[in-house]
């Protein structure tokens, strides 16, 4: 087992990461990690991968095993052992992760724990009032629009409609509505999220719950917060990043 660990343990690991990948683009879900744009580039740089850990199977298979030294097999037993159950452990832990359990969007708790972006991000631009629908304005827009000074007096009269997860923060007593925004990948993901008043949120509604709001911005206390005329518990969306 130790001879065959030390062999196969890294293009096993390499195999498992193939599938994974393949798997995840062909169930759709490849966009809960990277960008959409970036989808077919992702599966044609594995496929090609794929072709060359196949090349290295081959190569390995084909390659003669190297002679033993009769001698000295006892020099470090302890060391062999550790080394094979470590490998082994990768191995299992690896295929588990990638290959077991659920693929999963990034987490509400994390978002407790990150400062809301306010400057568009990436490459999209803060969107403008004047000629616009307001209705159509995503959780990214309407958190750039707030960051760039906006406050409730400028926002007389427009009607937000959102979708996002909520943010409950027990040591302000606020809520807020958020939503993560992926230029790359989940790694480069940043929080848009608004305020909005917390007495409106449904009864038993925790962190990590999406909701729907249609409302409009009013002033709380010199905080600008939106202020729900509805508001219903949703499913995640299919795509619950912003793009």
């Amino acid at each position: 087992m130790s001879e065959f660990l030390s062999r196969w343990t890294g293009l096993i690991l390499c195999g498992i990461g193939v599938l994974c990948t393949l798997a995840l683009a062909a169930r759709g879900d490849l966009t809960l990690y990277i960008h959409p744009r970036y989808v077919v580039f992702t599966v044609v740089l594995t496929l090609v991968g794929a072709a060359l850990l196949a090349l290295a199977v081959w190569f390995s298979l084909a390659r003669r095993a190297p002679e033993h030294d009769d001698h000295g097999h006892d020099h470090a037993p302890r060391r062999g052992l550790l080394a094979t159950a470590v490998s082994g452990t990768l191995v299992v832990v690896t295929a588990l992760a990638l290959l077991v359990a659920p693929p999963a969007v990034l987490s509400a708790e994390r978002a407790l724990t990150s400062t809301a972006a306010t400057s568009g991000g990436g490459d999209v631009a803060a969107p403008s009032l004047v000629g616009s629908d307001p209705t159509r304005f995503s959780l990214r827009d309407w958190a750039t629009i707030l960051g760039a000074g906006s406050t409730a007096s400028d926002l007389v009269g427009q009607q937000a409609d959102v979708t996002g997860f909520v943010l409950l923060d027990a040591a302000t007593d606020t809520a807020r509505i958020g939503r993560y925004a992926v230029t790359c990948c989940t790694v480069d993901a940043q929080l848009f999220a608004v305020r909005i008043e917390r007495s409106a949120l449904p009864a038993g509604v925790e962190t990590g719950a999406w909701v729907r709001v249609a409302g409009t911005f009013t002033d709380d206390d010199g905080a600008t917060v939106l202020r729900p005329d509805t508001i219903e518990e949703v499913p995640e969306p299919d795509d619950p990043y912003l793009s």
